[in-house]
Formats: C-alpha cells, structure tokens, sequence
C-alpha cells in the first residue's frame, strides 16, 4: 500500500523538518492533530508532513515500517521537501506519541518487524501526551489503566512483545533530544505514562524537556479554544526549538 503522507514545506529551501503523527489509539487518526498541527509549525518556519500510518487490528508491524519509509524519503527529498542535514523531527499525540517515540528509540531489532526497514532515528522527538509502554504494568508495580492501544497493535501478544514495543523500555543515550507535555488528570492516557519516560531519559542522560498541566482532558491537539493554558505548550515547544538550534 501506498505511504499517506503529506508535506507542507514553507519554500524550497532546506529546513528543519518535522514529521507529524496524529493519535486515536491506533484505531483511527485524528484529523484536529494533523494539518493544524503542521500549519503551526510553519508560522515556526519549520518544514513539516502529516503522516497517516497504519491503524487497525494488528498494527504492527506496519505503523512502525510506515513511519521508517517516511523518515526515509523525507532526508532522501524523495517526498518533495528539502530536509536540512540531521534535522528531521518526529511529533506525536498520544498512539502517534508512541509510534514517535518507537522512532525515536528504533533499532533493526524490533520484535515483528523487518529489519531492513531501519531508518535510523530522527534528530529530535516532541512527544504530547504519549502512550509510552503497552506493559500492563508500569515500572513493574503500578497498574498501567491504558490498554486500548495496545489492543489495536497487536493481536494476542506475549508479556516479551509488549516491553519490547514500550519506548519507555527503548531508550538509550542514543536517544534525540525530547519535549514532552501531558496534563495531571488526563483519563484517555494516565500522566504516569510520561513520566516514567522522564525517568528513563534522566537515567540515560538524554537531554529532555518535559510539562505537566494542571488540567485538561485527553486530545487537546494544539488547544487553542479548550484550554488556553494548556496552549502554552506551543511557545513552550517554540522556545525549547529554538534552544536547539532548529529555529
């Protein structure tokens, strides 16, 4: 089946880019976290590509080989966007929060998937409330209360599959440079889940910036209406860009 991706360059020069991935718990893709998203990023002055991956029973291993085939024609220019040298970003929400953070922790060793198909990982990783492990239990004693992605993304998978597909377990020093946000009370993905991947990011010195809100309900998406508050993250994520050198 043919990639769905769609790139929204600013010009035709070569520029920090980002690739897009909208949640919806691997079942469906949620549009208010796609072409709004990447239309901000823009008014940054950052390339960017919405990426519709496989959804479904039994997702993987295909989500992961899509996400692999974009990065990879996104840095070749195969995709019709200049991409400057090792500046290729990968943002996510929620499920497409953890397909990015499996992109961003990837080897040619993950369970069920082709090992050809390593694309290395992206420069840097935004990351806004993620599933980050599929475990039933997090940090191996506090009840994980996010198992419906999980369910999409595998048919009857063994206790070995599910570490192996939790970012929170794949990270290494070799990981980009992160920015996470999430909301104390988010019911759709606990907050706890973004936290254990703070933990294993300062354990493995990987240099991350991360913000937990007081309050606001799963999917806010960029938040502009809903949640003024919340819509900080944008600056927040503008300023951390830009301590990076992307803009």
């Amino acid at each position: 089946m043919a990639l769905d991706l769609t790139t929204y360059p600013i010009d035709d020069s070569a520029r920090p880019t980002v690739m897009v991935l909208p949640g919806g718990g691997y079942a469906h893709l949620a549009d208010h976290e796609g072409e709004p998203v990447a239309r901000w990023l823009n008014t940054l002055g950052l390339h960017a590509a919405v990426l519709r991956y496989t959804i479904g029973d039994g997702a993987h291993p295909g989500a992961l080989h899509d996400g692999r085939q974009a990065m990879r024609e996104l840095r070749s220019g195969r995709a019709g966007v200049r991409v400057a040298a090792d500046r290729l970003g990968v943002l996510g929400f929620s499920a497409g929060g953890h397909l990015a953070a499996m992109l961003a922790g990837d080897s040619a060793d993950v369970m069920g998937a082709e090992s050809y198909t390593f694309a290395g990982r992206p420069d840097a990783a935004i990351l806004c409330y993620p599933v980050t492990d599929l475990r039933e239990t997090l940090s191996g004693r506090i009840p994980n209360l996010h198992v419906g992605s999980a369910r999409n993304l595998l048919h009857d998978p063994s206790a070995e599959l599910l570490a192996d597909l939790s970012p929170s377990t794949r990270v290494t020093e070799d990981f980009p440079p992160s920015f996470i946000w999430t909301t104390s009370d988010d019911e759709g993905v606990p907050a706890l889940h973004s936290l254990e991947l703070m933990t294993a990011l300062a354990v493995a010195g990987v240099p991350f910036e991360a913000h937990v809100f007081r309050h606001g309900r799963h999917g806010l998406g960029l938040a502009d209406e809903e949640e003024p508050l919340v819509a900080q993250w944008q600056q927040l994520c503008g300023r951390w860009l830009t301590g990076i050198g992307w803009l």
